[in-house]
């Protein structure tokens, strides 16, 4: 089974929560719009269900599993942390999480009319988050490194000049 076949459902879903955490099974389960690498479920109104679908490797849900707990408490806005874990099985063959739901509408489907207010939160957030990782913390090797050093991915692309290179290259 490759990424793309996978179809995530809410019949699916019901399916592991009954396999894997069945006093959960019983909950409203309703699609959110959205996600890339993800797919989100509502489920009942305090929880989420986080399938992955894109990632090739487990690294990126066991990361989120492991780390949003620590980061939850230290930061002034609500974050999702995961509640119970899924685990592979013959049905879908990829971690998945129980996460806490944090209600609000996603940047992207509305207006920002909070003015100051919201300025000021977002600082206080990124403030809060930008701080000395604990020494446990994993390193990232693909996001934020200097450009020179992440080229991988981008190899194939190389540079358009002019013939007579004066105004650059491109």
């Amino acid at each position: 089974m490759t990424d793309t076949e996978i179809v995530i459902t809410a019949d699916l879903v019901r399916d592991l929560l009954q396999e894997q955490h069945p006093d959960l099974a019983g909950l409203a389960i309703r699609e959110v719009a959205g996600g890339w690498g993800n797919q989100m479920w509502r489920l009942g109104d305090e929880l989420a269900v986080r399938m992955q679908r894109m990632d090739s490797t487990p690294e990126p849900q066991l990361k989120e599993r492991r780390w949003l707990p620590v980061l939850a408490p230290r930061l002034p806005l609500p974050v999702p942390t995961p509640v119970r874990f899924g685990e592979p099985s013959e049905r879908f063959p990829k971690h998945w999480t129980v996460m806490t739901w944090v209600p609000g509408e996603p940047l992207d489907h509305g207006t920002i009319s909070r003015g100051a207010h919201a300025a000021d939160t977002l600082a206080a957030f990124l403030q809060a988050l930008h701080v000395e990782a604990p020494a446990e913390a994993p390193i990232t090797t693909d996001r934020g490194a200097q450009l020179l050093t992440a080229q991988t991915g981008t190899d194939w692309a190389t540079p358009i000049c002019p013939k007579d290179q004066s105004s650059g290259c491109w």
